[in-house]
């Protein structure tokens, strides 16, 4: 259970958040008792992989389940289909959480190599041994989880993924975000550090908001993400 302070007043407009998670993830890595709307991207937890993966098809599989008004908490890959959805939908997005996420892997010459290397290991690992390293560093808590989720996944899900956040780029869609946005980073990890201040510049109505831990922020430090996403979407009616 996450703690937040005044559980009445912090979920007052729950049910209209929509949650999605990153690459390797799924719906589950959000807690049962925030609310709200907690799908799988598609090869992620129970839902079919889909021929061509791409952040936009990613999207287009998000918008039947969208309400009349929402917002958006997007984790990594999730940031870059809640910046479509964003995008695509400017006079329903109440306000938008983007979490250690990128607008694009593609920003400089280093990180485009960097993006291919990681493609390139992680592509030819099983699932349950690439959880296995990616917790290596992490504390016990994200260890853990990492392995119930990415240990879940299948090989093609994991590669579709990767494929999907290595083709978008949302830098030329900054203007059309109108949405109040709070972005996220992890203090430890400092591969999002750079993208952020991307987001941070283009997105008109932004805010910037480091905090102690790494990637998997909304695990490593549940009770100071989940507290500060919830009233800063509360406050956005």
């Amino acid at each position: 259970m996450v703690t937040t302070g005044d559980d009445e007043s912090s979920n007052q407009n729950a049910d209209d958040i929509v949650w999605l998670h990153g690459a390797g993830l799924s719906g589950s890595t959000w807690p049962t008792d925030i609310g709200g709307i907690k799908p799988d991207l598609p090869g992620h937890g129970t839902s079919m992989c889909i021929s061509n993966p791409t952040v936009e098809r990613y999207a287009d599989s998000i918008e039947p389940l969208l309400p009349n008004r929402f917002a958006l908490v997007g984790h990594s890959l999730g940031g870059m289909v809640a910046l479509e959805l964003a995008t695509r939908h400017p006079e329903k997005v109440r306000a938008l959480v983007l979490a250690e996420a990128v607008p694009t892997v593609l920003q400089s010459p280093i990180s485009i190599f960097t993006a291919r290397i990681a493609k390139a290991i992680m592509s030819h690992i099983s699932p349950k041994r690439l959880a296995w390293l990616s917790g290596l560093s992490e504390p016990e808590q994200v260890k853990h989880h990492l392995r119930d989720q990415i240990g879940s996944m299948t090989a093609q899900g994991i590669k579709a993924g990767l494929d999907a956040a290595m083709q978008y780029d949302s830098r030329r869609h900054f203007p059309d975000i109108n949405a109040p946005t709070l972005i996220i980073i992890g203090e430890r990890n400092k591969s999002t550090h750079e993208g952020a201040n991307l987001l941070l510049q283009g997105i008109p109505n932004s805010q910037l908001m480091a905090m102690p831990g790494g990637h998997m922020i909304h695990i490593e430090n549940a009770d100071l993400f989940y507290s500060t996403v919830l009233e800063f979407l509360g406050d956005k009616k």
